[in-house]
């Protein structure tokens, strides 16, 4: 840090000593214009904690792959990011402010944050009015989208003392009702159910404590991701360290209390809970029970009717005629005698004597 501090002090007085003028834009090459931003950028990384370091010779390189243009719209987008994240603030406070003031009317948080976020346009050319950003409403999530379909939940819990084996059981299962759940730690699989999978391959995770998986384990701040195939469920789980739990006394005082109840049942779930997809199998089975609380309905989709065609003596002829590869002549025979007229069916016996 401090040979930061002298290497941008050292361009202060580099400049005002020389007589050359420095340039009036940035170029990579100009030996000063890079000490002065390597010093800077390395102090600014001191400030906000941000690893690594970088040499003259990195910083270099880093400044040859900034192009003006995607760097002046990376900053407008960041910038309007902000402003939404204070929107939401605001709404949260809002929010807030009328559960302290026992509102009964409940607050949709989705629709609230609809209500109060917007999707800003960035324009090429100004509105009549002047303005480069048009804003507009949320629009509603998209269910053919990958990122719009994907629940984001949050999940407060004591990491060090809950076990892969206690989230699986009780909060994937039995809460937000997982059947064959994949669980992703930093993009590893550490636990898999289903059908083609060795229970034993990964038995080895379930007594572990979250902290201690594989990946780095779950600490605070974590991502989960859970997924079942089987039900085409997908889930990012957000989770949040908390080792203190407290609950309100029994008394009218409303006074608070350390929660004494098991550590199995000290979570809490934030968040739309994933719904599963709707499978083939319970297709079939709706399909059935409509078939029987409706007799008809059957009978009007039976695919299993025989229709039984007979054929009279001229057909069987022609048939037989085609088949022996000769027409069977529809007017005259060859002697110049008219045809046999087609027999007629009648029921009554004739006896030639």
């Amino acid at each position: 840090q401090s040979d930061c501090i002298q290497e941008l002090a050292s361009c202060f007085l580099d400049v005002a000593s020389s007589t050359n003028q420095p340039l009036p834009e940035f170029d990579k090459d100009d030996d000063m214009a890079m000490r002065f931003v390597t010093a800077a950028s390395n102090l600014r990384s001191y400030v906000f904690q941000i690893d690594p370091i970088q040499s003259l010779y990195s910083a270099k390189g880093i400044a040859g792959n900034i192009i003006p243009a995607i760097a002046t719209t990376n900053a407008i987008v960041a910038g309007l990011q902000v402003l939404q994240c204070f929107h939401i603030l605001k709404a949260q406070l809002s929010t807030s402010n009328k559960s302290d003031g026992n509102d009964d009317g409940a607050v949709d948080e989705t629709s609230n944050l609809k209500k109060t976020c917007r999707y800003t346009y960035c324009l090429r050319d100004k509105t009549r009015k002047g303005y480069y950003l048009q804003p507009t409403t949320l629009p509603e999530p998209n269910p053919n989208c990958f990122v719009c379909r994907n629940a984001i939940i949050s999940l407060t819990l004591n990491t060090q003392e809950w076990s892969l084996d206690m989230l699986l059981s009780r909060v994937i299962k039995k809460e937000l009702g997982f059947q064959e759940p994949t669980i992703l730690v930093g993009g590893d699989i550490v636990y898999e159910e289903g059908e083609d999978i060795d229970p034993s391959e990964y038995a080895i995770n379930l007594p572990k404590k979250l902290v201690n998986l594989p990946s780095g384990g779950v600490t605070h701040g974590s991502v989960i991701r859970i997924e079942d195939y089987s039900q085409d469920l997908e889930v990012d789980v957000n989770v949040s360290h908390k080792d203190k739990w407290m609950m309100k006394a029994d008394d009218d005082k409303g006074a608070e209390k350390v929660d004494d109840r098991e550590e199995i049942d000290k979570f809490e779930i934030g968040g739309k809970k994933p719904v599963a997809a709707a499978t083939a199998a319970d297709s079939s089975d709706g399909a059935k029970d409509n078939i029987a609380q409706d007799p008809a309905a059957a009978d009007d989709d039976d695919d299993d009717d025989i229709e039984i065609i007979i054929e009279d003596d001229t057909e069987k002829d022609t048939a037989a005629a085609s088949s022996n590869g000769k027409k069977r002549k529809s007017g005259t025979e060859d002697d110049g005698n008219k045809a046999k007229k087609a027999k007629v069916d009648t029921d009554d016996v004739i006896e030639i004597e």
